[in-house]
C-alpha cells in the first residue's frame, strides 16, 4: 500500500485538497547497454535542508579522503566534487562493477565517518551522455554558489576540487 500526505491549498479563493503521493527511491540501476566510462553526476543531500553540514574546511576535507579513499579501491574516478551547505554534488565514472546505488552508499558511509553527517537517504543520479551535456553539468555545478549568493563567482568557492581522468 502506497502512503500518501494530503494538504489543503486555496486556489483562486477556493479551498482545494492535494494529494502527495509517497516519493520513490530511484534504483540507481544503470541499463546493461550504457558505457562504463559515461560520467555520471550525482549528487547527496543532508538531510535537513538549509543546514550547514557540508560547506566548512573539516567536513570538507573528510569529503576529499573519502572520494580519494574510494578512488584507491577502484569504485570511482573522480572529476568533480563540489560542496554546498547542505548537499554535495559530484562528476565521476563508476564501474558497473561497483553500480551507482552501492557507490553512493560508501560515499556515504565513508566521508560520514566519524563526522555525524545526517543523509537523506538515496541520492540522484543522472548519466552524462556526450561531451555537450557534460560541459552542462559541469558549468550547473561549479555555477551552483554562485547562483545561491554564496560568492560572487565561482572562482571564489573554496569547496571544489577537480581531477582530470585518470588522476583520481
Amino acid at each position: 500500500m502506497r502512503h500518501a500526505r494530503f494538504c489543503f491549498c486555496y486556489l483562486a479563493g477556493r479551498k482545494i485538497g492535494v494529494r502527495f503521493e509517497k516519493r520513490k527511491l530511484l534504483n540507481h540501476i544503470r541499463p546493461t547497454w550504457v558505457d562504463d566510462a559515461d560520467p555520471i553526476f550525482v549528487t547527496v543531500v543532508g538531510k535537513v535542508r538549509g543546514v550547514n553540514q557540508f560547506a566548512h574546511p573539516e567536513c570538507w576535507q573528510g569529503m576529499v579522503q573519502a572520494i580519494e579513499y574510494l578512488s584507491k579501491l577502484k569504485d570511482c574516478v573522480p572529476l568533480l566534487l563540489l560542496a554546498m551547505p547542505d548537499h554535495i554534488h559530484m562528476i565521476m565514472i563508476v564501474p558497473s562493477r561497483i553500480g551507482i546505488g552501492k557507490f553512493i552508499e560508501r560515499f556515504k558511509r565513508v566521508s560520514g565517518y566519524k563526522r555525524c553527517i545526517d543523509w537523506q537517504r538515496g541520492g540522484f543520479d543522472h548519466r552524462i551522455r556526450d561531451a555537450d551535456n557534460y560541459r552542462e553539468k559541469w558549468a550547473y555545478v561549479i555555477a551552483n554558489p554562485v547562483r545561491a549568493g554564496l560568492v560572487t563567482h565561482s572562482d571564489l568557492w573554496p569547496y571544489v576540487k577537480t581531477w582530470k581522468r585518470g588522476e583520481g
